[in-house]
């Protein structure tokens, strides 16, 4: 028997905070796949889509999400949710990948499904030969920076970032990516506003 991932989540997708679903976004997809697993008439892929969809239509949130533009690489949490403005250059073949797949844990044996879906790498213990691992296809781009995009244009997307980070300071239920550790970059620094 297959069971759903045994990563239990309490929550519902649709309850995670802010600050799970820009920093863990993989978590949120997850609890959607587990919960797809458990019901089979639903599919979790048009879910996800349509959660960050309507995450991101909400006021004020597209500040809390880090921009690659603005932020340097070393500065971004690892499999976090990223914007990025930028000109598509070129387009790949397509690329396949296991969209979901059985994984077997070797020392008690038990399966566990898995999505593929906005991951590069697979986990371990595939099982190859099972019957549940759906190859899927996905459409590669190469993406460079807008070329010989101003100056000006960068300030005014980081000053508009900031305006709207301090919009939101002052709301203790949601949590701020204003983090020390990775956002902002310490040679960055909050323009002075009251001249």
């Amino acid at each position: 028997a297959i069971s759903p991932n045994t990563a239990s989540v309490s929550r519902s997708p649709t309850m995670s905070s802010t600050h799970d679903w820009v920093n863990n976004p993989l978590d949120v997809v997850e609890e959607m796949f587990v919960a797809a697993q458990n019901d089979s008439a639903s599919g979790w892929e048009p879910k996800v889509v349509e959660f960050f969809k309507n995450k991101l239509k909400e006021k004020n949130i597209h500040a809390l999400v880090p921009s690659m533009n603005d932020v340097p690489l070393h500065y971004l949490k690892p499999n976090s949710l990223v914007k990025f403005r930028c000109l598509i250059q070129d387009m790949f073949d397509p690329e396949f990948y296991m969209g979901t797949y059985e994984t077997v844990d070797p020392s008690t044996k038990a399966k566990v499904m898995r999505f593929g879906r906005y991951k590069d790498v697979t986990e371990c213990g595939v099982d190859f030969n099972s019957k549940n691992t759906l190859t899927a296809e996905r459409q590669t781009f190469y993406c460079v920076p807008i070329p010989g995009e101003n100056a000006w244009v960068k300030e005014i997307s980081l000053s508009s970032r900031l305006d709207q980070v301090s919009l939101l300071d002052t709301f203790t239920a949601m949590p701020v990516l204003a983090k020390p550790e990775w956002f902002p970059p310490p040679r960055m620094c909050r323009p002075d506003r009251s001249a």
